[in-house]
């Protein structure tokens, strides 16, 4: 059907220009907080960009509701503004076929939702903790951050290198270089080791990275901190051992969702229905979207976007209260949500209704006026 195909590329028009817009905003907060973690040395610059690339469709699943619903807003708020609802409404088109005709549309955006959050967004925060672990796990030398005192080995060692000088033949090139490295093992001996100027490498045979230290010294210290050995060298080749495996403890989010329904706790209940939220909440706010939408021609289709978004903030912090409840045992885990989806079928029907009520109203008052003036003509 034409009207079909009008309405859903409208809705579709306006959700993926809202997502567009949120996204944006919220990843490049995300990116400065990532680029911020990689000038203190505490990430590598290549993983900001993995970070980010995981953190994408986590984003996705939380905006995609709200865009959905700003989108169905939008959309049918210029069909009132250009009077288009009204020529659709003298064709015989009611609210309840036009949630008929954008059931397609909203199914998509649902199926995509659900993949999202339910399989794509465990699965990136797991990628994103076993990097995060990886990190943890070892100080690599392309992440050493010139000018920056940087801990490794369990904060054991400390190692800190200059800029480059303006006549380094590389960027694989540092200047003045220092290392401290305590013992543990040996009675909390001490190592120091300085030197003027540094170079990254990579030995094929080894496999492995390692630093050429250049016209230096090698202090020894004993228990006491006091020097029992001095080395100079002229060159020292030196390679920054990996610290022992680390693995962090998991977030829920991280698990995948076949587990979460097999545990069945309350913790496990909580984020399970956290996620089938996203699939699951688009017919209530397609249903919630098409009698909110309705605006006077004067009022401007950005006339209901407050109204409509403090509905969706008390529908999210619904949620969130719902969870907490489900955590701490106070609801059964079984329930879910299924109070609040009520609630909003509930609110959408009413509003669908005296909508309803409206139209068929206003049209016999129209046809009793149209009558009125034709006996008096």
């Amino acid at each position: 059907m034409i009207i079909s195909r009008y309405l859903n590329r409208e809705v579709f028009t306006s959700t993926s220009a809202i997502l567009g817009v949120l996204f944006a905003i919220f990843i490049s907060q995300r990116v400065v907080k990532y680029l911020g973690q990689a000038a203190n040395g505490d990430i590598s610059g290549v993983m900001v960009w993995q970070m980010v690339g995981l953190f994408s469709p986590v984003l996705v699943g939380f905006l995609l509701p709200l865009a959905f619903f700003l989108g169905c807003l939008l959309a049918f708020s210029r069909l009132y503004v250009d009077s288009e609802m009204a020529v659709l409404r003298s064709s015989g088109v009611s609210e309840y076929q036009l949630i008929k005709m954008l059931l397609p549309i909203a199914i998509i955006v649902a199926l995509i939702g659900g993949a999202v959050t339910l399989w794509i967004s465990p699965w990136a925060n797991e990628i994103t903790y076993q990097l995060r672990d990886e990190q943890a796990s070892k100080l690599e030398l392309s992440m050493l951050s010139p000018g920056r005192f940087q801990t490794f080995q369990q904060g054991n060692g400390v190692v800190y290198v200059d800029e480059a000088g303006e006549g380094a033949a590389s960027d694989s090139q540092l200047g003045n270089f220092f290392l401290a490295e305590i013992d543990v093992e040996e009675g909390e001996k001490s190592r120091l080791v300085a030197a003027k100027s540094a170079e990254r490498f990579y030995d094929e045979v080894q496999d492995k990275n390692f630093l050429q230290l250049n016209d230096g010294f090698v202090y020894e210290l004993d228990e006491n901190n006091q020097i029992r050995k001095i080395t100079e060298f002229k060159h020292y080749y030196a390679r920054l051992e990996a610290e022992q495996s680390f693995v962090s403890r998991r977030k829920i989010s991280a698990t995948p969702t076949h587990k979460l329904w097999q545990a069945r706790d309350n913790l496990s209940w909580a984020e399970l229905h956290w996620r089938l939220a996203v699939p699951l909440s688009v017919p209530f706010l397609l249903l919630l979207a098409v009698p909110l939408s309705r605006v006077r021609p004067r009022e401007g289709k950005f006339a209901k976007i407050l109204p409509a978004l403090l509905i969706y903030i008390g529908y999210v912090i619904f949620i969130v209260v719902f969870r907490r409840w489900i955590e701490d045992e106070k609801l059964p885990g079984w329930i879910g949500y299924i109070p609040i989806y009520l609630v909003m079928a509930f609110l959408a029907v009413r509003l669908l209704y005296l909508h309803s009520r409206a139209n068929t109203h206003n049209n016999k008052k129209a046809a009793t006026e149209t009558a009125n003036d034709n006996k008096s003509g």
